[in-house]
């Protein structure tokens, strides 16, 4: 194990795998509390669509995937905001015109096959220095708006109608999460891939509340898990020659039905 630590790319994808398992388990608080699955599912997704057009036009993918991802995420809160129409349905919508988009765009491109699978299934052994700062940087500046704004968040994601009732910005922290949610997606690709990152979002609140229902244990063991997790995944993939972020979602999907079944099975309840 110390020799494969010593490995310069392990060593980025070790950094990079902590960060992002920080985090998306901080952010899979929120996700579980406000029932948002299905909007990380159709926000990832979305996330195809943009990497499409930058494949398609010769520019970075991840800009281009940062911003559709934005614009399909700020576009969802709005219209389930603004509209009759409710949440899931808007959701599917613009899933499907986004994956509609990102197929039509791909036809038109050649050569994509690799480039285009390292972002669908994830490679975070690949990870570079810049790619580990642009995700510190993030992670910190999100970390210190929670951090901030924690107390008004859980009051939103628990009762928005009586934390704007109480004088709270609701839109402003309903819009703000979902931008994080939205950015945290694409740099999310690195280590999962898009059709896996929505997973890394949901799991960890998931199976701590199997364990723990006060908020703050659930947080706290959400980041430890989420670390293991990956760590451990990174590790295996490594020795094994295994697809890294397949291996992390399995092993982290593996453990929740694992604890689920335990609970089931000794009739135990979160403490």
């Amino acid at each position: 194990m110390l020799e494969i630590i010593q490995i310069p790319f392990m060593q980025k994808a070790l950094i990079g795998g902590i960060l992002l398992s920080v985090l998306l388990s901080v952010i899979s608080l929120f996700i579980n509390l406000k029932n948002w699955s299905f909007i990380t599912v159709g926000i990832s997704h979305a996330t195809f669509g943009g990497l499409s057009i930058g494949l398609f036009l010769s520019i970075s993918p991840p800009i281009t995937g940062m911003i559709f991802a934005v614009g399909i995420g700020l576009l969802i809160g709005y219209i389930s905001r603004k509209g009759d129409i409710h949440e899931d349905i808007t959701i599917g919508i613009l899933f499907s015109l986004s994956m509609a988009v990102g197929v039509i765009f791909l036809t038109f491109t050649p050569n994509y096959n690799t480039e285009m699978f390292t972002f669908l299934f994830g490679n975070i052994l690949t990870i570079t220095e810049l790619e580990i700062l642009t995700l510190a940087v993030f992670t910190l500046l999100s970390l210190i708006f929670i951090g901030y704004f924690f107390q008004k968040i859980m009051f939103c994601c628990y009762n928005e109608d009586v934390a704007y009732v109480s004088g709270i910005n609701t839109k402003f922290y309903y819009y703000s999460i979902i931008l994080i949610i939205s950015i945290a997606t694409v740099l999310s690709v690195k280590l999962v891939g898009v059709i896996l990152t929505s997973a890394m979002m949901i799991l960890p609140s998931a199976l701590s509340r199997q364990i723990f229902w006060h908020y703050k244990n659930i947080l706290v063991l959400s980041v430890i898990i989420s670390v293991i997790m990956v760590v451990g995944g990174i590790f295996l993939s490594y020795s094994y020659n295994l697809p890294t972020g397949a291996t992390i979602v399995f092993i982290y999907s593996l453990t929740f039905l694992f604890v689920l079944l335990i609970k089931k099975i000794s009739g135990l309840k979160s403490v």
